[in-house]
């Protein structure tokens, strides 16, 4: 087993290098929806394309595979009754299996036991392959006082496991244990920013000067997440699942942006809230509202069509320029922070982004599965309910439901 400052360099060198993919022809894919296992209270939000192509009951094995990139997945669960090894032994125990040279680190994920290692091993067709595990100690739904031990692997052929490095990181961080982990970094993103400090933000907003606070990591994890999201994303340019793709990056996006603001939404609410229910004492929420929308609506313009095209969350609440999606993206955040329930609209044709709010208004909506979602505009200073007449077109837009 190597040491662990390589396993480390390596950590950085995915944190601070620019995402890149070999761009492989695009095939046909099923549509991927959510993988779960009820009995662990276990979910992956994988990449649009894969199937499981193989189950084994006998050792609760899982295999799948897609035609968009060479990059293998394989879940296997042991139960409590087939070891008592911690998640790292676990992960060892895996590793001899395949006799893998290995590079791993013992992480803890929001209090759960976890390993991540940096692996290879040889198939018997004597071809190498390449790729990133997680293993993880969960308890059983049905009896929390019982553990499994889950291990995920990702791996490619070696010669161009690099060069998908990115996409299988994507798959790590996608793994969901409960409500909380939909709102909050996955593992592999924790692990290489860890939580050090937070540093003092102060913005001005309906005529009051906000103190708050926020990681100090928070915008270097922020684009961490979203160049990597991003680069996966462009490899759906053209295929037939590229509304499911944009549905998966920017539900990542809010998965890891939505904690970063815990603190900034708290003292903005408490500051906020007296304000506005002194202005409508009626309707305060409305009010409340369009306090917050003003204010995004006041963020500097910018693009950066080059790159992302998309600044994080994080960058904008202070002072980095925003476009569209950013900034609606933000005011989900806040809202689903104070209890509104929130929806992301987002339009190709349009190129174009809106956020929409379950709340009694008039003004534009658009239903969906029942609910009706009022919308919002964040480049134009207008009243939240008013969209331009040229984007009225409700077929054109794409919800991005924010679990």
């Amino acid at each position: 087993m190597a040491t662990n400052k390589s396993f480390f360099n390596r950590i950085l060198r995915i944190r601070f290098l620019s995402a890149f993919f070999v761009l492989f022809s695009l095939a046909n894919a099923l549509h991927a929806e959510y993988f779960s296992l009820d009995q662990f209270s276990f979910t992956m939000d994988i990449p649009e394309g894969y199937e499981l192509k193989d189950f084994n009951p006998e050792t609760n094995s899982f295999f799948f595979e897609t035609r968009l990139m060479p990059v293998k997945l394989a879940l296997k669960i042991y139960s409590a009754e087939e070891t008592k090894l911690s998640a790292k032994d676990q992960l060892a125990d895996t590793m001899a299996q395949l006799k893998a040279n290995y590079n791993a680190e013992e992480i803890s994920w929001y209090k759960r036991p976890c390993a991540l290692a940096y692996y290879s091993f040889v198939m018997p067709d004597q071809k190498e392959y390449t790729g990133w595990a997680l293993s993880v100690q969960v308890p059983l739904a049905a009896n929390p006082k019982e553990k499994a031990n889950m291990i995920f692997l990702t791996y490619a052929d070696s010669q161009i496991a690099k060069d998908c490095e990115q996409f299988m990181i994507s798959i790590i961080d996608s793994v969901f244990f409960c409500k909380e982990d939909f709102r909050r970094p996955g593992p592999f993103t924790c692990f290489a920013y860890p939580k050090t400090k937070d540093e003092q933000i102060v913005i001005n907003i309906a005529d009051r000067v906000l103190s708050s606070k926020i990681d100090a990591d928070a915008i270097d994890r922020s684009n961490f997440v979203l160049e990597r999201e991003y680069a996966v994303l462009t490899l759906y340019a053209k295929h037939k699942s590229w509304k499911e793709a944009w549905q998966r990056f920017y539900r990542l996006i809010f998965k890891e942006s939505y904690s970063a603001l815990d603190a900034l939404s708290e003292d903005m609410y408490k500051t906020l809230l007296p304000l506005a229910q002194r202005n409508n004492f009626e309707n305060p929420e409305m009010e409340l509202i369009q306090m917050i929308l003003d204010w995004v609506q006041d963020f500097g313009y910018r693009r950066d069509k080059g790159g992302t095209d998309f600044t994080s969350v994080t960058a904008s609440v202070q002072g980095v320029g925003s476009d569209c999606d950013s900034r609606s993206m933000l005011m989900c955040i806040l809202m689903e922070h104070m209890g509104i329930k929130s929806e992301l609209f987002v339009s190709r044709e349009y190129s174009h982004s809106v956020f929409g709010l379950a709340v009694k208004h008039n003004g534009a909506l658009i239903n969906v599965d029942g609910t009706d979602y009022v919308l919002g505009e964040t480049t134009a200073k207008v009243n939240f309910g008013l969209i331009a007449q040229e984007h009225s077109d409700t077929n054109k837009w794409i919800a991005v439901d924010l679990p």
